[in-house]
């Protein structure tokens, strides 16, 4: 049975620093941002968002203690079939995503948290949601809902600066994109998301000013 234990390469008895240590070690490995081939990087968005969701149930005391006694109870973390649909869904969503098509991902989506309620999702549907334009302020609630449960997590930060500059509030986006480096230096989507709106700040003041005679 797979726990947050094994997930995190630790054992019942590991204290909160060997915990952490672990942690910050399978995090650097399964960052979504070291994988470029498509199938990895969902794959490593997977194991990334299982490796967050047991740090931070195991790293807060009493979360740990409760979680230890659904254990001693014999009662499953997860539910297998849900969470293999969950995945499913996901996926499928996310490859709606990048094609344009917020309405399907949002479907999908909705499905994926109901199998399997997990931040990650979570943050995806408020990206997806925002990008329908008809549920914005939803969308914009569960991307925070989703940094509230992960604070960690530079993704959820990037796809809350996506939502941003998709509704032209470009400050905001950039302050979501600098947040996500402050947890993750070398994250490429917040440093493209910061060139691509500085880019057109410049353009803008070449276009009112005039360039260069």
């Amino acid at each position: 049975m797979e726990t947050f234990y094994s997930i995190l390469e630790v054992t019942l008895n590991s204290t909160a620093d060997e915990i952490k240590k672990s942690y910050l070690r399978l995090a650097q490995k399964y960052h979504p941002d070291r994988h470029f081939i498509p199938e990895d990087k969902i794959k490593a968005n997977e194991k990334f968002a299982k490796i967050t969701e047991g740090y931070r149930v195991l790293s807060d005391e009493k979360l740990r203690e409760e979680y230890d006694k659904s254990l001693e109870k014999g009662v499953k973390p997860k539910d297998k079939a849900k969470e293999t649909q969950a995945e499913n869904a996901f996926k499928r969503a996310i490859a709606f995503l990048k094609q344009n098509d917020p309405w399907r991902a949002v479907n999908l989506l909705r499905i994926a948290c109901r199998y399997h309620e997990q931040p990650m999702y979570l943050s995806y549907l408020g990206l997806a949601l925002v990008y329908t334009k008809q549920y914005q302020k939803e969308g914009f609630e569960k991307l925070e809902m989703a940094i509230k449960q992960v604070m960690f997590n530079p993704i959820f930060y990037v796809n809350r600066g996506l939502a941003h500059e998709h509704i032209g509030d470009k400050s905001r986006a950039l302050e979501s994109y600098y947040e996500a480096l402050n947890w993750d230096a070398n994250n490429r989507a917040a440093k493209k998301g910061i060139e691509r709106l500085q880019r057109k700040k410049k353009g803008f003041l070449t276009k009112l000013f005039g360039g260069d005679k």
